[in-house]
């Protein structure tokens, strides 16, 4: 009987105490600081409907434009400029698929256009220090030179671009503007990373804000002398 009675009462102190290492274990946990989200943001293009969840936006002002504007990429080496659209441009890298990259070609605009189609970013929280990096290129045989600007709204998480060619909105800080003069190697034709640190900015703490990218070609479109089509791939925003 005395044994029983011993072996008892050691089994209810055991219960007890690892009862007790439990409820201290499972306070720690619940006082533990809980990581913040982390801000930055990567997208290969694999989707133009998940970067679409995703908050991106496209945006065509051509004069004139068409119905089309940034999209998937198709790729189909041999394309020939006023035929049915087909792209020239493989993804810098994919999954499943060498269509996985966003496009903008030059039917976006209509006849003889004056080409000016941006495509956002979704809304990041930027501060000064960040970085944020992209890959692009044209097609391997340049025969209508293309061109791309890259703009930054350091007011707002707006979409506003303007109303016409010459206005962008409340994208007011020009980052990059690629091939301005139109020369045929003016623009990569194989994948070309570009990389900018987020600096100016009047705010302490991250605001959100976008990036826009602007294909944008005087006398481009199907009739136009400039115009063929651009990709951007892995793009990559890092908050530091």
């Amino acid at each position: 009987m005395k044994n029983k009675t011993i072996l008892a009462s050691s089994f209810v102190l055991l219960l007890a105490t690892m009862f007790l290492l439990q409820s201290c274990k499972e306070e720690k946990l619940a006082d533990a600081p809980q990581q913040a989200a982390s801000l930055s943001y990567h997208t290969e293009f694999d989707s133009i409907g998940k970067v679409i969840a995703d908050g991106w936006r496209a945006v065509n002002k051509s004069v004139p434009a068409s119905g089309d504007s940034w999209q998937q990429g198709s790729y189909i080496a041999d394309n020939i400029k006023g035929g049915p659209f087909q792209s020239g441009i493989p993804a810098h890298s994919y999954v499943a698929s060498a269509n996985e990259y966003a496009l903008c070609p030059y039917i976006v605009g209509t006849g003889l256009s004056f080409i000016n189609c941006w495509l956002l970013t979704p809304q990041l929280s930027m501060k000064n220090g960040d970085r944020f990096s992209f890959w692009t290129r044209t097609k391997p045989t340049v025969s209508y030179p293309d061109r791309m600007q890259v703009w930054l709204n350091t007011t707002n998480d707006g979409t506003n671009v303007g109303q016409n060619e010459t206005q962008t909105g409340d994208f007011t800080v020009k980052l990059l503007d690629l091939n301005p003069t139109y020369s045929s190697t003016g623009y990569p034709t194989t994948w070309t990373k570009y990389e900018f640190v987020i600096s100016g900015l009047p705010y302490s703490v991250p605001k959100k804000l976008r990036i826009g990218f602007r294909y944008y070609v005087q006398g481009g479109g199907p009739s136009g002398a400039n115009s063929d089509e651009i990709g951007i791939d892995d793009f990559e925003f890092i908050s530091q």
